[in-house]
Parts: C-alpha cells; structure tokens; sequence
C-alpha cells in the first residue's frame, strides 16, 4: 500500500443503541474494521439533495 498514509482522524459518540446498529451495518457491509466501513459508507456513495418545498405547498 504505497502512499496511502492517512494521519486525520474523525471521533464520534454513540449511544448504546446507535452503537449496536452500526455494528450490524458494518458486518452486512463485510467490513472488518470500522475505518474501511465509514470510508465505504462516505466515500462511495452519492448524495442527493431534494427539494421538498413543492409538497408542502400540497398541504
């Protein structure tokens, strides 16, 4: 693994609960670590923004 040197590093608090979620997340995901799971979640998925001001207009 030449040059991949990652020296950032992200904490996060977690309940009990959010916790035991994430861990069922991660071994759906056949993650073994919690770094390769959060890089695969961030990393290589898209995000979509959507404007839900129309359907309130609905109401």
């Amino acid at each position: 693994m030449a040059n991949r040197f990652r020296n950032e590093r992200i904490k996060i608090k977690l309940t009990k609960e959010e916790k035991e979620i994430f861990e069922k997340k991660m071994k759906l995901a056949n993650c073994k670590t919690m770094s390769h799971f959060l890089r695969k979640c961030v990393l290589e998925k898209e995000i979509f923004v959507v404007d839900l001001e129309p359907f309130r207009d609905l109401q």
